[in-house]
């Protein structure tokens, strides 16, 4: 007797194990899971996908996961659980009942599939082929030592290790944090900056992550006291945090869910340096002059090496940013590990150079961009950008990421510091105590400074940043 297709997808959940949404989403940054997307190539094209997700043909099924066929492929011989979605279920659950008549046997199907991922806020990424911006490009080889994401911060054992970059270039130690608290400290005093403090913050969260959600909670206020002005360390707390629910809901280890999810978010920041840098190296031209400010992280330090892989000749002008040197003692050492010339200037000397004719093009990292096209970044680059602006110079900012909260200048606070930094320099005073001193540690340049901010989607007005779904 024939049987409908609906009869055949309501046999087929009889013999397979179907995962809810909430259950996929605790799975996902797990690397001993593997989610398979089994919907035609032009829906993922058009819609998107799950991150990290393997795409197979629905016909290709029983060929590509049996190990006696000539189409078999070893993926299936990874030992992980395999998690099958398509669209709406129907296919998947199919799919997953031919995955294991022909001996998958740890595979699940996504209840209600992508649309029913999608509308549970479940994460999407556009269809990418091929291997991974970071990888493509082979941007992990190419990074200086300060910059390689295990020198940042890192959890090992019972301690949060920062790269100490006070000590950076003539020491290259790790600083050594044994509580949230005194990851929180290290974040205020400076041991870390830029991408420093979010992955030492994400990190200090293993500390409590078997104490329950009122410890997560607040731990994750505590260090986004530290900087309130950066954007991303809030944002990777609260990705992390709700890693950390959907585990506990789930009854899977939250300190794994928190080791995974870290490690996720790595992995998409480092293909989205490797993309933005890649957009930018290709407007650095042959000759340049480039001016930057503070230290640019990977992002600005991978533009400079692709540009120089791919040939061209370039020096970079690095002011030395006080009160802290972050030009002199992390981006000028670290331009110089790639082989390029770096000239070490002072704060004051900018304008100069320009007079010269020596600069061709600014290039900064951003420590938040609003949707309106504000750069703020360390103090000093906007007098930079107007600078540059009065010399017919192209000044461009690396966005981190977006964040919807930020519409305009007026949603930023700028993190104010304690005077005292500014009377000493690197622990030595330059002055008396009783003189009065200020440090406003941000500033914020305008869009009509700005010609192009750098993004996933490549090099954009910062006008037109409110059109883009992500940066």
């Amino acid at each position: 007797m024939a049987k409908t297709s609906k009869e055949m997808v309501q046999a087929a959940n009889a013999e397979i194990e179907t995962i809810s949404v909430d259950q996929a989403k605790s799975m996902l940054d797990d690397p001993n899971n593997t989610f398979v997307d089994i919907r035609d190539v032009r829906e993922l094209d058009a819609e998107g996908t799950i991150p990290g997700a393997y795409h197979m043909p629905r016909g290709m099924i029983e060929f590509w996961a049996d190990p006696q066929s000539p189409y078999y492929k070893k993926i299936f011989a990874s030992g992980n659980k395999f998690i099958f979605y398509c669209k709406s279920g129907w296919r998947s659950a199919l799919a997953t009942k031919a995955a294991q008549d022909v001996g998958v046997e740890n595979i699940c199907h996504i209840d209600g599939g992508f649309s029913k991922w999608v509308k549970e806020n479940g994460a999407v990424v556009p269809k990418r082929a091929g291997k991974s911006p970071a990888v493509k490009e082979g941007i992990y080889d190419l990074l200086p030592f300060v910059v390689n994401p295990d020198n940042i911060a890192r959890f090992d054992g019972d301690k949060v290790l920062i790269g100490d970059r006070r000590k950076y270039p003539f020491e290259k130690v790790m600083h050594e944090c044994a509580s949230v608290t005194d990851v929180a400290t290290a974040i205020k005093d400076m041991v870390t900056q830029g991408s420093g403090p979010w992955m030492a913050a994400v990190n200090a969260l293993r500390f409590v992550a078997n104490d329950g959600p009122d410890a997560l909670k607040t731990a994750r206020d505590e260090l986004v006291a530290t900087r309130p002005t950066n954007t991303a360390m809030s944002l990777r707390l609260d990705e992390v945090l709700e890693a950390a629910r959907l585990a506990d809901e789930n009854g899977i280890s939250v300190d794994d869910a928190i080791k995974n999810k870290i490690e996720s978010i790595k992995n998409s920041i480092y293909d989205n340096y490797a993309l933005r840098a890649r957009a930018m190296a290709d407007v650095i031209d042959d000759g340049d002059g480039i001016l930057t400010m503070c230290f640019g992280e990977a992002g600005f330090i991978l533009s400079l090496a692709l540009a120089k892989r791919d040939g061209k000749n370039i020096t970079a002008y690095v002011p030395e940013t006080r009160p802290y040197l972050q030009g002199a003692k992390l981006t000028a050492p670290s331009i110089t590990e790639l082989g390029i010339e770096a000239n070490l200037i002072t704060d004051n000397m900018p304008a100069h150079i320009m007079r010269e004719g020596k600069i061709n093009k600014y290039i900064t990292a951003a420590d938040l961009i609003t949707v309106d096209g504000h750069v703020c970044n360390k103090i000093g680059t906007y007098q930079n950008a107007i600078t540059a602006h009065a010399h017919d110079i192209p000044y461009f900012a690396f966005a981190w990421g977006r964040d919807d909260n930020k519409l305009s200048r007026d949603d930023i606070v700028i993190e104010e510091r304690d005077p005292a930094e500014i009377r000493q320099a690197l622990g030595q005073p330059t002055t008396r105590d009783d003189v009065g001193a200020r440090y406003p540690t941000f500033d914020i340049t305008p869009p009509k400074y700005v010609s192009g901010v750098v993004t996933t989607s490549g090099v954009v007005s910062p006008y037109t940043l409110k059109n883009l779904k992500e940066w």
